[in-house]
């Protein structure tokens, strides 16, 4: 696998991220736990684990595309 680097910094990770803000919400503990040992056993390093996707609402603020992050 080729492994991405982060802007200039000497972070490498992998080219595809895990989006983990499900954690807790939709999927237990333990669930979770055996998909990041499995993500992490294919290679992969790089885990996503903002909280804010679930709080956009499209169109709620037109003409500002970070707005969402920022309520």
């Amino acid at each position: 696998m080729q492994f991405r680097t982060i802007g200039r910094s000497d972070l490498k990770v992998s080219p595809l991220a895990f989006g983990g803000n499900v954690f807790g919400w939709t999927v237990d503990e333990a669930l979770a736990f055996r998909l990041l040992d499995a993500w992490l056993d294919a290679g992969f390093n790089f885990i996503d684990t903002a909280d804010m996707y679930s709080t956009w609402v499209p169109g709620r603020r037109r003409g500002c595309w970070a707005c969402w992050a920022w309520p």
